[in-house]
Formats: C-alpha cells, sequence, structure tokens
C-alpha cells in the first residue's frame, strides 16, 4: 500500500513540475462580486436591526420568498414551508440586542445578472447557512429566494 501511495504522490509532483498551469488556477472576479456581497451583508445587518429600509433594499419584496423546512409537531414529518420576503421581514421587528456574525462562504456569478452567495451566520442561540439568490433589475441586486438550515446550539 505504502508503494502506491509512493508513486501516486510522485506522479503528482512530478506533472506539477512539468506543468504547473494544471494545478494553479487564475481567480476570475466579475466587476459585480463586491455589489453582491454588499447586499448579503445589508441583508443580514438590516435583520439584526430590523431596519426596514435596509432590508428593503437587499430583499426584493414584490417577488422574492423563503423556503424552511419545518417538522410538523404531531406526525413528525417534514415540510417545505414557503412565505413571502415580505411576511418575513415582518417577523423582524425589533433589533437584536444580540450579536450576529456573518460571513459569506461563496459567490457564484452567472451573466452579472444572477448570483447565488451561500453565507453562514450565527446568533448566540443558533447556527444558520442561508443560500440567497440574487438577481440585478434596474441596476440593483436584490435577494429573490432565500433557503436555509438552522441548527440550535446546545
Amino acid at each position: 500500500m505504502n508503494a502506491i501511495k509512493q508513486f501516486i504522490n510522485g506522479t503528482i509532483a512530478a506533472l506539477c513540475l512539468l506543468s504547473p498551469s494544471m494545478v494553479l488556477a487564475e481567480s476570475v472576479t466579475s466587476n459585480e462580486y463586491q455589489a453582491v456581497v454588499s447586499t448579503a451583508y445589508n441583508y443580514v445587518n438590516g435583520l439584526a436591526n430590523a431596519d426596514q429600509k435596509m432590508l428593503a433594499n437587499s430583499l426584493d419584496l414584490k417577488f422574492g420568498d423563503v423556503k424552511m423546512l419545518k417538522i410538523n409537531k404531531e406526525s413528525h414529518k417534514e415540510t417545505i414551508r414557503t412565505v413571502s420576503l415580505t411576511e418575513f421581514v415582518g417577523f423582524f421587528k425589533e433589533a437584536t440586542k444580540d450579536t450576529w456574525q456573518a460571513k459569506v462562504i461563496s459567490v457564484d456569478i452567472v451573466d452579472d445578472k444572477m448570483a447565488m452567495v451561500k453565507l453562514d451566520f450565527e446568533t448566540p442561540k443558533t447556527y444558520y447557512t442561508d443560500y440567497l439568490v440574487m438577481y440585478k433589475r434596474d441596476n440593483n441586486w436584490r435577494i429573490i429566494n432565500k433557503t436555509f438550515i438552522a441548527k440550535k446550539k446546545i
């Protein structure tokens, strides 16, 4: 088994020496990257601060929705609940006194018109992973869909 590992490691090392371009990739960043990331962070800050103006600027309240996993208390079956972004924003009427920490994990931008952002954030009680789908319309990035998982801290 060690001979196989040595062979594989040696082959990979030789390929890296012969053709470094096979291993290294050039980073390509869209001109829209910073605007997309700012929209994601404005969304989190808007929620934490119950800032309705900030939320209205980061969410497409006319067309957007939120999808979340729910467990039926009686049957214990998982279902998916969908609420409009307008309804979702209504849950955040007061600023939190807690500190929320957010981090953009990945950004995928297509044709400078659509983006997918993976965002991790946590509150003192819960870890969240959000997938935020955005469209750029009227020269502004807005979240059109939020799908997330929430995991309570123990």
